[in-house]
């Protein structure tokens, strides 16, 4: 069982974006063609469904390269510019930063009205429900068993990264069920043990997985307990959400690095030292920036590319 999970993280998306390309580029075939699994949350949900969505003639719709071509310039669509970045973090406080209407139309034009069933190998994209208040995993074995679980991949890709303040739920109108979704990564921005669990639920014991988790950057800053030690809310409120996020990354890298065999567990997470990026921060700059990252941790993990290859490639 060979598993693919991709972090959610906004335009930083970009990062695991390159890496799936040089993947690709060096298997000579899709991921799609090669791993049994593809777990993603938010823009990971997004890659996850676009590299095993199919085309009209059954084949694979998007190389990683293109799609990673097509988000050079589609981020700044979802995410446009207000040109003064302090106004457009103070609507976020009373209303969404942005109109739905730019993913809407990026979404569509990405997936078209392919539908989850239709993936081409079994694919798992987290969001959160928020009337019932659980977490939510779309899953093409589910869909494909069950119509009602059925959904165009627009739409799950919609759901997955429907982040809270930035933009409003995802809602299934007209559905028997409400049904409305916010970003997945609220409980699992890295959805490897998501994965896991539901490749153990399809019968396969650890022993038969190879994982590869690829994250989106660590961000989080450095914080020294002369600075935080009198902090309150206010202090606290930004700090915390990087806090938690990466907390939670180390904890499944952990429990990942004791379950499985050693040499068949990859985490691929490059540390973005002395750069902040915003998962809205879609300015040129700050794409050039990310894609330099990307390089860097391919060269970086070179080897650990070979090794996933050679696993993965049988």
């Amino acid at each position: 069982m060979k598993i693919l999970s991709i972090d959610g993280g906004g335009v930083r998306g970009l990062i695991p974006g390159m890496i799936i390309v040089e993947l690709e580029r060096r298997l000579g075939k899709p991921v799609s063609e090669v791993f049994d699994l593809i777990a993603g949350t938010s823009a990971g949900g997004h890659i996850a469904l676009a590299l095993s969505a199919p085309d009209k003639n059954g084949d694979t719709k998007w190389s990683a390269a293109d799609l990673a071509n097509f988000y050079r310039d589609a981020y700044g669509r979802i995410f446009p510019s207000t040109g003064n970045r302090f106004i457009g973090a103070l609507r976020g406080i009373t209303d969404e930063r942005y109109s739905a209407e730019g993913i809407e139309l990026v979404l569509e034009e990405i997936f078209g009205d392919v539908m989850l069933s239709e993936a081409m190998t079994e694919v798992l994209v987290t969001a959160f429900e928020v009337e019932s208040g659980k977490p939510h995993f779309f899953l093409r074995s589910e869909a494909r068993a069950d119509k009602r679980l059925d959904h165009t991949m627009k739409f799950v890709a919609r759901a997955t990264s429907a982040a809270p303040t930035y933009f409003e739920p995802a809602a299934k109108i007209g559905s028997d069920e409400k049904l409305a979704f916010i970003d997945g990564g609220v409980f699992a921005n890295n959805p490897t043990m998501c994965g896991f669990a539901h490749a153990q639920k399809l019968g396969f014991d650890e022993d038969d997985m190879t994982i590869v988790s690829i994250g989106t950057g660590a961000v989080s800053r450095e914080l020294v307990y002369e600075e935080v030690r009198d902090w309150g809310l206010a202090h606290w409120a930004r700090p915390i959400l990087d806090i938690t996020a990466q907390a939670g990354n180390h904890a499944i890298d952990w429990q990942l690095n004791q379950i499985l065999r050693k040499g068949h567990y990859f985490r691929i997470q490059p540390m973005m030292s002395g750069m902040r990026s915003s998962l809205d921060d879609a300015r040129p700059e700050t794409v050039t920036a990310l894609e330099d990252v990307a390089r860097d941790v391919i060269q970086e993990n070179n080897a650990a590319l070979d090794r996933i290859c050679t696993l993965i490639a049988g």
